[in-house]
């Protein structure tokens, strides 16, 4: 049936029934499932400051922020826009959230587990990175948008869907 099975993540909720869907799935058909986290280019530092997982930032990328902090105190916008989070916070959380999922995927049965952690625009790397794994299935944790909002927002999942060459399953 299914060979190889990509499963994204975002920390939502619904990521997390996605990657239990997935990991399922997987070890009925003896599948490779590959967990995929798509970290946006720029986080802010007020972004990763009220992530509920800064305080398990290891203690030098905390300094590192609190330096880029301290340095434009009382800024809320540099000449350029907010003040950009240090890419370490930015890998750290990437990171910690594929672990979760993982984590998560073998609590669920799935023994055949691998990760990738990318950046950029979520949508386009899915479907890139479906493709780089011959994927046959994409397991996608939907964001519940009704009708109206899916057509003004356009979703990551909405445009995996539509490009994709393969089958995708949305979870709620």
């Amino acid at each position: 049936m299914f060979k190889q099975i990509l499963v994204t993540t975002d920390g939502s909720a619904n990521a997390r029934r996605a990657t239990e869907t997935a990991a399922k799935l997987a070890a009925i058909c003896g599948a490779q499932l590959r967990i995929l986290h798509v970290a946006p280019a720029f986080l802010s530092l007020d972004e990763v400051e009220t992530a509920p997982m800064y305080g398990d930032l290891p203690k030098d990328v905390r300094d590192e922020m609190k330096k880029m902090h301290d340095t434009v105190a009382g800024l809320e916008f540099t000449a350029f826009g907010p003040v950009p989070a240090p890419q370490s916070a930015i890998d750290f959380i990437g990171s910690s959230l594929l672990e979760e999922a993982e984590s998560n995927a073998k609590a669920h049965g799935c023994s055949n587990v691998s990760t990738v952690l990318a950046y950029g625009k979520a949508a386009e790397r899915i479907i890139e990175e479906a493709e780089h794994a011959k994927a046959d299935l994409i397991v996608l944790g939907s964001r519940g948008l009704g009708e109206v909002g899916g057509l003004v927002l356009g979703s990551v999942s909405h445009k995996v869907i539509q490009h994709a060459t393969c089958p995708c399953l949305t979870v709620k």
